[in-house]
């Protein structure tokens, strides 16, 4: 489990910022602690959008921290099984960060319900555990998700997963750009 006392002060000085009376992009969250400014609203559409689904706050608020320090990404948050498929059909992701131990069902449940809708089944999903025993990995990839990354987040393995993830996401956008006309 991830542990506050454990992180270096810069890290955790920005947790203990004065609260700033903001809009949330958690889902149902208005607890003004854990919001993100207006100005990070506006960013554009061309970053890549994430999603983690995740019923523990303080995991919420940590990957919330650590995708900040990525202004390429827009995060969505979503607490249980549930809302993380209905926020995955509205918002579309890029990419889905998945806890495999949900109050309402189990990380596998949703990546079965998420690849059973056309709208969500191409979108890559990562196991986001605690679990870290080989069986867990094989039984993870052999479901079907892209990755699996273990609990406590290593900060620097996180920041890299993700900026793989960018690249190749840049990379196929660049692969299906329409070729410039003639003369042009």
């Amino acid at each position: 489990m991830f542990s506050l006392s454990s992180q270096s002060p810069e890290f955790l000085s920005g947790i203990h910022a004065a609260p700033k009376q903001v809009h949330s992009h958690r889902q149902g969250n208005t607890d003004a602690r854990l919001a993100r400014p207006d100005s990070e609203l506006d960013r554009p559409e061309t970053q890549a959008r994430l999603l983690y689904i995740e019923d523990n706050l303080v995991n919420q608020l940590l990957v919330e921290e650590l995708t900040a320090m990525r202004p390429a990404w827009r995060l969505e948050l979503a607490g249980d099984g549930a809302q993380g498929l209905n926020r995955a059909a509205s918002y579309l992701p890029d990419l889905i960060l998945l806890d495999l131990e949900l109050p309402d069902m189990n990380g596998f449940q949703v990546l079965q319900a998420l690849r059973a809708s056309a709208a969500t089944a191409h979108i890559p999903c990562i196991a986001l555990s605690a679990n870290a025993m080989p069986e867990d990995l094989r039984r993870a990839k052999a479901a079907g998700f892209s990755d699996y990354w273990t609990k406590p987040v290593d900060f620097k393995a996180f920041h890299a997963g993700l900026d793989q993830f960018l690249a190749e996401l840049a990379q196929r956008a660049e692969c299906i750009k329409p070729a410039a006309s003639p003369g042009s």
